[in-house]
């Protein structure tokens, strides 16, 4: 079996977080159903098995790191083989990638130049962080990505799972970008507010960039969160309003966070993407009720 735990050059134990993840699967997607929770604790329990030093602090950051790769391997494959156009996939940290890259030059523009003009006339910074995941339209896509669904999982199976964005990376329009999700293994308040704090600026600058790029009735951008589990003052505080909609009475009210959803399990994650699909592609759920 592949080592789980590795020391650093201190001798402090260091959990190999591929290696285990990988293992913990026997380097194969499991088939029918697979419950994210109970698999993340197993997993903890392999590692902790082969070196007892390994710290429940180490495997917290370990467990968010593979909740994020289940639920891309899953969304992944049932683009693959469902034939929507809906794809999720995972974004790193932004000091790694800056998630307005995706758009196109005559785009993402728009957004370093508000950035710039922030700074220099104002003094003010616009610190913005990557949500865990963006939600591509790949309608206009056609081509870009093999509909292969992943079978097999090794170290270039999660490499690929990791890195499919920057396939997108300068070829989004205003419009290929349906939204993000937030995802996380647990919510304490202070993690509350920060979904509901990127929600909202996000929406906030996707109303910025209509302006700019002289947009009358977009496609609404869509903000998500997900957790393993939810309780109901969760699914409270993630009701805030988005404080860009409340400034003028011309405006709308709309929630930072359009949904929330507890994905303990594959069964839960494609009852979120058909309810994902039904905010995000309203037209098909009204085709579907007329063909009814």
């Amino acid at each position: 079996m592949p080592q789980l735990v590795k020391n650093d050059r201190n001798g402090k134990a260091i959990v190999d977080t591929k290696n285990a993840f990988i293992t913990s699967i026997n380097g194969l997607v499991p088939h029918e159903s697979w419950d994210y929770d109970s698999h993340l604790d197993y997993i903890q329990k392999l590692v902790q098995t082969e070196d007892s030093r390994v710290t429940s602090g180490a495997i917290s950051n370990c467990r968010g790191t593979w909740f994020e790769w289940m639920i891309a391997i899953d969304i992944y494959n049932h683009w693959c083989t469902n034939g929507h156009n809906l794809l999720m996939l995972p974004l790193p940290n932004i000091s790694r990638f800056d998630s307005a890259t995706l758009y196109q030059e005559s785009v993402c523009a728009y957004i370093f130049d508000l950035r710039a003009k922030l700074k220099v006339s104002l003094d003010i910074e616009l610190i913005t962080s990557n949500p865990d995941f963006v939600i591509f339209d790949t309608t206009a896509f056609t081509g870009l990505l093999p509909r292969d669904p992943i079978t097999v999982v090794n170290n270039e199976t999660i490499d690929f799972i990791e890195n499919i964005f920057r396939k997108f990376i300068g070829e989004c329009s205003f419009t290929d970008i349906l939204g993000y999700m937030a995802t996380k293994t647990s919510l304490r308040p202070d993690r509350r507010l920060q979904i509901v704090h990127e929600g909202s600026l996000t929406k906030a600058l996707y109303v910025h960039l209509q302006t700019r790029l002289w947009i009358d009735k977009p496609r609404s951008i869509k903000y998500f969160g997900a957790s393993l589990k939810l309780n109901d003052k969760d699914r409270q505080a993630l009701k805030t309003v988005a404080t860009h909609s409340i400034t003028t009475v011309l405006s709308e009210p709309e929630r930072a966070v359009d949904e929330c959803f507890e994905l303990s399990s594959r069964d839960k994650l494609l009852d979120a993407i058909r309810e994902m699909t039904a905010l995000l592609f309203p037209e098909l759920a009204l085709e579907g009720a007329t063909h009814g």
